[in-house]
């Protein structure tokens, strides 16, 4: 036991003189390697963080793309909107000029149903009736 003491002792006293920064070297080893760990360890999160977001962008793409058909299906409807809207306006126009014709036609009515000490006839209102609905 004695031997082997001395022994470690003549290998440690060789080593000092030998290489003195040995055990600065094996420190700054152990160090580098905690180091590199980290290291590596960020650089996965970096890698995960890199993936979420190019999964990101390619939901976001496939989001515009389905935005995009929706807009342009949208546009084609409303191209074929207005022949609706003229057809509708020509409704329109002819519901009002029957509404008119009816409102005539009750004027009309009512100067030939009234008994005549109540009728107030005037020539100026029979004169803008229209010929068609005498």
């Amino acid at each position: 036991m004695r031997q082997v003491r001395g022994r470690l002792r003549l290998g440690n006293r060789l080593r000092e003189r030998v290489a003195p920064e040995l055990d600065e070297l094996v420190r700054s080893n152990a160090e580098l390697r905690a180091d590199r760990n980290r290291l590596f360890t960020e650089l996965g999160q970096a890698f995960e963080s890199v993936t979420a977001a190019h999964q990101g962008i390619a939901d976001l793409q496939a989001e515009q793309r389905t935005l995009r058909e929706r807009l342009d299906m949208t546009l084609r409807l409303a191209e074929s909107a207005p022949p609706r809207l003229d057809v509708l306006e020509d409704g329109l126009h002819e519901a009002r000029r029957l509404n008119l014709r009816v409102a005539e036609l009750a004027d009309v009515v009512a100067e030939v149903v009234l008994p005549l000490h109540d009728r107030d006839i005037d020539p100026a209102a029979i004169a803008r009736l229209r010929a068609d609905t005498l």
